[in-house]
């Protein structure tokens, strides 16, 4: 979340929805709404995404994952996160690209990232990764509809969506 401005972004086109912000360092948020809650997490941790938002227990209609774009972070918060996101809802990954363009974001991280790994499974392709257990990956390949990746003028996205 960084500083907030995209949770108080989507707080003025999403009118009816509860926002939720993480970020490894909260005290940098900006923003204060009913609507628009902030909480710390490590996107690098499984342990730290579960204890704090998957036992939230709170199915979300929308998750744009925007944290670190470490290899692993990106990897880690699709697997854990997406069975918290609804039936029909997306999972968003942004600056999909990074670890691919950017060194400084796969330092120490094992191919491959998460571009690979879509674009393996959209070509009906296996894959592993010793980020991804066996009951997280299986829980993907049998609960996504579709995924589809863009190029901005920037960056790349990837946008999940959920049977």
């Amino acid at each position: 979340s960084f500083y907030g401005n995209a949770s108080a972004a989507l707080f003025f086109y999403f009118k009816n929805a509860n926002i939720f912000g993480a970020d490894i360092n909260p005290d940098m948020f900006k923003y204060k709404s009913k609507r628009i809650k902030s909480f710390q997490v490590d996107s690098s941790s499984p342990k730290s995404i579960k204890s704090k938002i998957i036992n939230l227990n709170i199915l979300f209609k929308i998750i744009i994952e925007d944290a670190s774009h470490m290899l692993k972070d990106q990897i880690v918060s699709l697997f854990q996160l997406f069975p918290m996101v609804q039936p029909g809802g997306y999972f968003i990954v942004e600056e999909l690209d990074f670890p691919e363009t950017r060194e400084d974001m796969r330092l120490n991280q094992e191919f491959p990232d998460l571009k690979t790994i879509l674009n393996s499974i959209v070509n009906d392709k296996d894959f592993n990764s010793p980020y991804i257990d066996d009951v997280s990956k299986n829980y993907f390949l049998n609960n996504f509809e579709y995924i589809k990746t863009y190029r901005g003028n920037m960056n790349e996205i990837a946008i999940i969506k959920k049977k």
